[in-house]
């Protein structure tokens, strides 16, 4: 029984795949192996009981019980596996999306960039029609991932435009390269968003596309190249997530002529996904939308936060927080610092949500858990300036 409906599941693929609908497999295919594999590279991210604090969407929110954690889980990881091998997932789709939203509702640093863009494409393609890959529902569903990709491009692009970026980010990416070519090449920063902003918008117009994944191709290379084990072997992640995003992007525009823009505009998903990827991401230069959702990454804009302890704020911390724990460490006599990104880094692979609001999440937990407020100091990085490298920290009041 079992083996029969493998094989009806196979040739129903096999009839998509020889149709019109191959594009949008692809990017199906695509589209699964990236969220899964990015988060194999983060598992501790998923579950509650960690060296980390979680911290709830909505402040005041109770912990969600391991046991709880473990099983949205599974079922998201089953639900994608389920997306993948379905010839015509069509509502099936949805499922990633809502049980990867019930576990960031619980923690907000689930919340990755690659989260993000991943969880929304998975809801674009509950309106793809497989057995009317040109119908105008179909378009729609393929105009919303383009958006998703050509989005986080573009806006990835201009957002590195600021004197942080190039004085520290740009030099740092180089490293690999050796100092003295980093020497010759960091006068050029400004190469690095201008390529990255053009790829967004070659891959808009259709008579440029091959352009666009000519660059993108280029770029993710790079990364890969000096983010990966054999460069800075820094934030391994974002591995998996420029290569799939590479396969996606060639998945959907390569010999590709159709319009993006009018193709999203007719479906009601569409605008809204115009508005997440195309709009509110400009918002993120008023302060007014944050980092992760704006595609502010390795921009040089993100705000970092550090928590200091006096000597009875850091006795009381949880043992699970300190022991093994290199980002804290020890600042002055009787005084003490966590470096929250380092912490987040090394006991979840992954940044945390780096947004005033959830390191005051992380004090409250703390707090919680039996470390008095007043032993405790939020300091957070001010907001970017766009001509001065030269960045101040502000302490950030905790509600009692």
């Amino acid at each position: 029984m079992l083996l029969n409906r493998w094989k009806l599941l196979l040739d129903a693929n096999r009839v998509l795949w020889k149709g019109t609908a191959r594009r949008m497999l692809w990017l199906k295919w695509f589209l699964c192996a990236g969220l899964l594999s990015d988060m194999a590279f983060c598992p501790r991210l998923w579950i509650s009981d960690r060296p980390f604090p979680t911290v709830p969407v909505v402040p005041g929110l109770p912990d969600l019980p391991q046991a709880a954690s473990v099983v949205l889980v599974f079922l998201l990881v089953l639900s994608v596996l389920v997306v993948a091998v379905a010839p015509e997932p069509d509502a099936l789709a949805l499922a990633p999306p809502v049980l990867g939203g019930v576990l960031v509702v619980f923690d907000i640093d689930r919340l990755q960039p690659w989260c993000y863009q991943y969880l929304l494409m998975f809801a674009a393609l509950a309106l793809m029609r497989w057995r009317e890959p040109e119908s105008a529902r179909s378009r729609a569903s393929w105009a919303c991932c383009g958006i998703a990709l050509v989005g986080v491009y573009f806006w990835s692009g201009t957002h590195k435009l600021n004197a942080t970026f190039a004085h520290d980010v740009f030099p740092f990416l180089l490293k690999p390269l050796g100092v003295g070519i980093v020497e010759h090449l960091k006068r050029m920063w400004f190469l690095a968003p201008i390529v990255e902003t053009s790829v967004g918008i070659l891959l808009t117009i259709p008579r440029t596309r091959a352009w666009g994944l000519g660059g993108a191709m280029a770029m993710h290379g790079f990364l890969l190249a000096v983010l990966g084990p054999f460069g800075l072997n820094y934030n391994s992640t974002v591995w998996p997530w420029n290569f799939w995003v590479a396969a996606m992007a060639f998945a959907l525009f390569l010999r590709n002529d159709r319009p993006l823009l009018s193709s999203a505009w007719q479906s009601h998903f569409g605008k809204v996904i115009l508005a997440l990827f195309g709009v509110l991401p400009a918002l993120n230069y008023f302060n007014l939308c944050d980092g992760f959702l704006s595609a502010s990454f390795y921009s040089g804009k993100l705000r970092d936060g550090w928590i200091y302890f006096n000597q009875e704020g850091a006795d009381r911390l949880p043992a699970r927080y300190k022991l093994g724990n290199h980002a804290f460490t020890a600042d002055t006599p009787g005084r003490y610092r966590m470096d929250i990104t380092d912490w987040s880094m090394s006991q979840m692979n992954v940044p945390p949500y780096a947004e005033p609001r959830a390191y005051v999440g992380i004090v409250e937990q703390l707090r919680a858990e039996g470390v008095p407020g007043s032993d405790m100091t939020l300091l957070v990085r001010d907001w970017v300036s766009l001509t001065s490298y030269e960045r101040h920290f502000s302490p950030v009041e905790v509600r009692p």
